[in-house]
This record gives C-alpha cells, structure tokens and sequence, in this order.
C-alpha cells in the first residue's frame, strides 16, 4: 500500500512541477533562490538548500545537498547502485526477485562545495562544507571540510586554509544564514583572515 501512495504522490508533484515550468527539479525539499540550468535533473530522493546553482546536465539523486553550492554541467550525485552480487545486475530482475534498491544510503554534500564539471559522487559519501572537487573526479571516499580533491579515485591535494582558519569558517555558520547576512559575516571573516 505504501508503495502505491509513493506513486500516487511522485505522480502528482511531477505533475505540479511541469505546470509550473520546473519540469525535472522533483526534490521533496527545495530551499529558495536554487539556479537550475538546462537539462537539470534533481529525484525526489532529494533536499536542496538554498542559493545553490546547478549547472546544465546535472543530476542528484538520493542526496541532501547544503546551501551555496556550485555544480558544474554533467555533475552527477548519489546515483543508483546495481546488485553486483547476484546474478544480474538488471534493476527489474534484481529489485523483483531480491529486492534489491538502487538507493542503499543517503549522500550528503554540506555547505559551499564547489563540484566542477563532470564530477561523479557516489551514495553514501559526504562532502565536508568548504570542499571543492576538480572537474572528472570520481569520489568514493568522504571529503574533509574545506579539501581539494581531484582524480578518478579522487584523493586530497590540499586545503583551502590552514586549520585555524577553517575552524573560523566552520564556526561562523555563514552558511546557514540570508544573502545579506552570509555577505557581513564573510566581509568580518576576511578581516580575521587578514590578522
């Protein structure tokens, strides 16, 4: 029963969504001032901050994903996993028989990550606020607050700032408020920065 009224909703918020001109962002919770580009796709398995921007061809799926993110075009978050043990890895097959899901654990991407193009994250992983991650990177491991991670396993080049300054970062919750707010407490961070 709970599976027909999962459809019946996913069905009509899909619905809504094309009515309204936002045909392809269905996530259950979607925050304001979000910039979705061409060919967008964000699931109903989804949260979505606010003032993130997404770029063309991206695609989230079985994510929480923070506020003032960037994503370049062809990113892809939290997709589905295929049974590789069993004897298919056919979804139809592998769902019916053993009732496998593609959306085993949630992936999380915190605050002010920046993804660039084509980035592959996988479900499960978290991605600390702060973080960037180099365009064609493949992450299969969590990401650190502020980490730079790049290649196909991506590892960690460096930090963004030393550990003192990511702590300030991190304390001020900058992330959590209103443009005009985010902009005051990162104009006073800087000037700590500068000290």
């Amino acid at each position: 029963m709970i599976n027909m009224i999962d459809l019946i909703w996913k069905i009509i918020h899909r619905l809504s969504r094309i009515m309204t001109g936002k045909m392809g962002v269905y996530a259950r919770e979607l925050g304001k001032n979000n910039k979705f580009t061409k060919g967008v796709l964000i699931q109903e398995t989804a949260s979505i901050g606010k003032y993130n921007y997404f770029g063309p061809y991206t695609m989230v799926n079985n994510s929480k994903v923070g506020n003032y993110c960037s994503f370049g075009p062809g990113v892809k978050i939290g997709q589905g996993e295929h049974s590789k043990e069993y004897i298919t890895t056919y979804q139809k097959i592998s769902g019916n028989l053993i009732g496998h899901s593609l959306n085993i654990s949630k992936t999380e991407i915190c605050n002010d990550v920046w993804c660039g193009a084509n980035v592959v994250i996988k479900q499960g992983i978290k991605v600390g606020n702060g973080a960037v991650i180099g365009a064609n990177a493949v992450v299969t491991h969590d990401v650190p607050p502020y980490a730079i991670v790049v290649g196909a396993p991506a590892k960690i080049i460096k930090y963004r700032f030393s550990s003192e300054k990511i702590d300030l970062c991190v304390n001020s919750g900058w992330f959590y408020h209103d443009l005009k707010d985010a902009k005051k407490i990162i104009k006073d961070l800087e000037k700590e920065f500068t000290l």
